[in-house]
């Protein structure tokens, strides 16, 4: 004959192995939750990083619904650039500079041209560094 009293023992570890067999599985689900979601925010971190493992540059007008010509660079190369820009109007070359950039900053540039826009004027802003090349273009006047 079985022992009464080791039979309830093994009855109270079966349940006690379901308690904690759920408690396990409840546990190892949120740790593996908070692992997830912690990967994730540094991924999506890195990927909101406009400058993280990547090189660019842009050049804009500040404004290209207005008649003026200021314009912007802004520097993602991932380090110091010296950028030549050169304005023409009509093709013509009317102005010209160069500016060093920080890395992850913005230049804005205001030039101070004496335009007549009444007949319209084509304008275009070449801007160089290294191997880059960039050109925009507005139509002023008419």
């Amino acid at each position: 004959m079985r022992n009464p009293a080791s039979r309830e023992r093994r009855e109270e570890k079966a349940e006690l192995w379901k308690i904690m067999s759920s408690k396990i599985i409840i546990i190892a689900t949120i740790i593996l939750l908070i692992v997830s979601f912690s990967v994730l925010f540094v991924v999506e971190a890195k990927n909101h990083n406009y400058d993280y493992k990547k090189a660019w540059s842009v050049v804009y007008f500040e404004n290209p619904r207005d008649d003026s010509l200021n314009f912007a660079i802004e520097n993602h190369e991932g380090k110091k650039m010296a950028y030549d820009y050169n304005i023409f109007i009509d093709g013509k070359k009317v102005s010209g500079n160069k500016v060093e950039i920080e890395k992850g900053a913005e230049q804005r540039i205001v030039p101070v041209l004496d335009l007549d826009t009444s007949n319209g004027v084509s304008v275009s802003i070449e801007v160089s560094a290294d191997d880059l090349k960039y050109k925009i273009y507005k139509n002023l006047g008419k």
